[in-house]
């Protein structure tokens, strides 16, 4: 669907770029189900398949342009169709949805053992109190899921609602080309970039969140903690973190590609109306000294 002629022909006011609030494939006009100030909060894919305000959330294209050309719904979708949309209804069956790939954790597997304990001490971590807080466990020299190496690994469980819905596992050796290995996507119960990782039931009653990029982030700083799994994030983390919680301190690595990363989240939080910082230290928060992330998180909780 040709939405930039479309928009031209109603002389709709629209960007493609030179704005905090674009993206690379989308089309940005003023939203016209937010009140206030103007400022392309809503963005349109260039082929019309999705449509998302940065302030208010999703909406159908069909409802953004009756809003703006003050048309019923009826009349918007044959404009659409003379712009190549395909607007027919279709008739949606329900059926029990049976995964032929549940979630499972790469066999054999068991607690933690003294090189993994050890591998955990090397890195300032208490490994009994991450076994009882974050459910840790470990592969063995050779464990296998859907014909994936998992060898020589801490299994780190990701829970969403009270449930586990996928993994990630984290080598010790030191020699994997892959420090981390995610749980296959076709078992995720839900995709583990679609959601975040930390203590989801502690999350409201803390003063303000720190938005970490991995789970070791999150070992460090504890309850107060949140973490993206890396640096790029998807807009379905941005929209959970709107709803999470309204403060947010952004504490990514010190790389210039990372702090990039930790501008634009910040950008996109704050045009949802929140209130965010962002947070320097020297290195990985994972690496620090558990005194003195404890000291930072109390500094930032003031």
């Amino acid at each position: 669907m040709d939405i930039p002629r479309l928009l031209r022909h109603y002389n709709i006011n629209f960007i493609t770029e030179g704005n905090k609030h674009c993206s690379n494939g989308w089309v940005n006009i003023h939203c016209p189900f937010c009140p206030g100030s103007q400022d392309y909060h809503l963005g349109i894919q260039q082929e019309g398949k999705g449509v998302h305000c940065w302030r208010c959330g999703g909406h159908t294209l069909a409802q953004a342009l009756s809003r703006v050309l003050n048309l019923p719904e009826p009349s918007v979708r044959a404009i659409m169709r003379g712009y190549g949309a395909n607007t027919s209804q279709r008739i949606r069956r329900e059926e029990a949805k049976v995964s032929i790939f549940p979630l499972r954790m790469p066999k054999p597997s068991s607690s933690l053992t003294a090189p993994y304990k050890n591998y955990l001490k090397k890195r300032k971590f208490d490994p009994d109190k991450l076994e009882q807080e974050w459910g840790l466990s470990q592969t063995g020299p050779v464990s296998l899921l859907d014909g994936i190496s998992y060898s020589h690994r801490i299994l780190i469980p990701i829970y969403w609602n009270g449930e586990i819905v996928s993994f990630q596992a984290r080598d010790i050796t030191g020699k994997s080309k892959l420090k981390y290995l995610a749980c296959p996507k076709r078992r995720e119960k839900i995709h583990h970039k679609n959601i975040l990782y930390g203590k989801q039931e502690k999350w409201r009653e803390e003063k303000g969140l720190i938005i970490v990029e991995g789970v070791t982030d999150v070992w460090r700083l504890g309850y107060h903690a949140v973490a993206t799994f890396g640096i790029e994030f998807k807009m379905e983390q941005v929209l959970q973190l709107a709803k999470i919680h309204d403060k947010f301190f952004m504490l990514f690595d010190e790389e210039p590609q990372a702090q990039e990363q930790a501008r634009v989240l910040a950008t996109k939080l704050k045009a949802l109306g929140k209130e965010v910082y962002i947070e320097k230290i020297k290195g990985d928060p994972g690496d620090m000294r558990q005194e003195d992330a404890d000291y930072l998180v109390k500094q930032l909780m003031k």
